[in-house]
């Protein structure tokens, strides 16, 4: 890996800790194991959500997520095709997920064993389990 590579991967890393909350990790993972993506092979621990981007009506999955843990909190790291990101923080109490940075209001829905995040003209559907 050549130098210039590893510090914008590096960088990268650094920029996508967000955090999120009520997602079930071993829900995230079974999600990695059944569908993964180009982006899960690329970075371990790194899974598709279906999402539908700047106001598109229907979902896919092109969107990776990559979980971190800071301190006590989890983050989301939602990786867009084009290379843009939102950052998502867990809440504590297990009711949902908090945008990290920016003053976009996020909206929430859970619907059976999946929370739909809607934030901007972006949607995102995250495998969850109601607590």
């Amino acid at each position: 890996m050549r130098i210039a590579d590893a510090a914008v991967l590096a960088g990268l890393a650094f920029a996508m800790i967000g955090c999120g909350g009520g997602l079930a990790p071993d829900a995230a993972a079974e999600a990695a194991a059944d569908e993964p993506s180009t982006a899960s092979r690329a970075r371990p621990g790194t899974f598709s959500i279906p999402c539908a981007l700047d106001g598109a009506t229907s979902f896919d999955s092109t969107c990776a997520v990559e979980r971190s843990k800071v301190d006590q909190s989890t983050l989301l790291a939602v990786i867009h095709p084009d290379g843009g990101f939102r950052r998502f923080e867990q809440l504590p109490d297990g009711s949902g997920l908090a945008a990290v940075a920016g003053a976009d209001e996020v909206a929430q829905t859970l619907s059976g064993d999946t929370l739909e995040i809607s934030i901007a003209a972006n949607r995102y559907r995250f495998p969850a389990t109601a607590q």
